[in-house]
């Protein structure tokens, strides 16, 4: 019983604070539907209950600014996730750019600490001396030709122009018939040690063999002879050509050597083709090298008896096919001058 009027007393409390908050609802549905004063207006006199009113005329308009400020936002929703996307993407490019110019900048930093390392390395490092392009003689200076029958015609035309030109004196004994290959019927390296003994002024000395070379010959260490152009032979030939470098070196004589001339028989010509390029790569930087194939040749590529010169047949080589003419061992002779410079004193 006590919960039934309970509840009866809450309903209708409920219903007198609606009826007191919505009264001009009520008058005016009132007014609308019967047409006539509401009886709730009897109660206007009364402060505590036009309240209601008041309170519902402010409820009213905190409902409609709220709903206002509900569209507003709902209107300037897509606006911000706009502008919300946008600025994060420029966030993004801004951190992006940055990053980039970050690492180009490191990477010059990097080139740059590179290029002053490489500098004070290159400050660090004694520069290499420039190889000398000549041979330098000084008065009382000796120059000692030697070689084959291709010097012998050569050595001559060299003695007289540095007696005459330069008051040099000079050795020579190059020997027909002779090279490298067979110390037993002459020795070069045995040679050029003694006369280096014998005179101490040599300061230069000019080599000119090996069409006497192309043979198989005997083993040094016993055994079977060593033939041509095997890896062998090339081996023991080349440490008697270090030999004849070492005791110039020794005696601080500068050395020319001259490289192996084109040849008229096709086998004998292959055969001075490889003694050539073997002296011309084992010799690199060792002497002042002299190539004579395309000299002889006037810059061809094959071997030739004649050359034209200002519309002139010019005749290098012998009809031997092997030696030179007056003209060829000249021609040669000029070539080693222009390979020595005179120190005045």
């Amino acid at each position: 019983m006590k919960t039934q009027l309970s509840l009866i007393f809450s309903f209708t409390l409920a219903a007198a604070g609606a009826t007191w908050f919505s009264q001009d609802s009520i008058n005016a549905y009132w007014q609308q539907t019967y047409h006539q004063t509401s009886p709730l207006e009897a109660l206007a006199p009364y402060a505590e209950w036009t309240a209601g009113a008041k309170w519902q005329q402010v409820a009213n308009e905190q409902l409609g600014s709220l709903k206002n400020w509900i569209a507003t936002q709902n209107e300037q929703l897509p606006v911000n996730i706009a502008a919300a996307q946008e600025a994060a993407r420029l966030e993004a490019e801004a951190q992006a750019a940055a990053q980039r110019e970050a690492a180009r900048l490191a990477a010059q930093r990097q080139a740059e600490q590179a290029r002053a390392v490489a500098a004070q390395a290159k400050q660090r490092q004694p520069e290499k001396p420039i190889a000398p392009q000549k041979a330098v003689l000084r008065q009382g200076d000796v120059v000692f030709f030697t070689g084959d029958s291709l010097m012998q015609g050569v050595a001559p035309f060299v003695q007289q122009s540095l007696k005459q030109q330069y008051g040099i004196a000079s050795i020579n004994l190059s020997k027909q018939s002779t090279g490298l290959s067979y110390p037993n019927f002459f020795d070069w390296p045995l040679t050029i040690e003694q006369t280096f003994k014998e005179n101490p002024n040599i300061r230069l000395m000019v080599m000119f063999l090996g069409a006497n070379d192309p043979w198989d010959f005997p083993n040094p260490k016993g055994g079977a002879y060593l033939k041509f152009q095997t890896p062998e032979w090339e081996a023991e030939y080349l440490n008697r050509v270090n030999r004849i470098l070492d005791t110039a070196k020794q005696h601080n004589a500068q050395v020319i050597w001259l490289g192996v001339p084109y040849m008229k028989k096709k086998k004998l010509d292959d055969q001075m083709r490889y003694l050539d390029k073997l002296f011309a790569a084992h010799l690199k930087d060792k002497v002042f090298w002299i190539p004579t194939a395309n000299l002889l040749s006037n810059g061809g590529n094959e071997y030739s008896d004649s050359v034209e010169i200002g519309g002139k047949i010019v005749r290098y080589r012998s009809k031997d096919g092997i030696h030179f003419s007056v003209e060829g061992q000249k021609l040669l002779a000029q070539a080693i001058m222009q390979k020595i410079e005179f120190a005045q004193p």
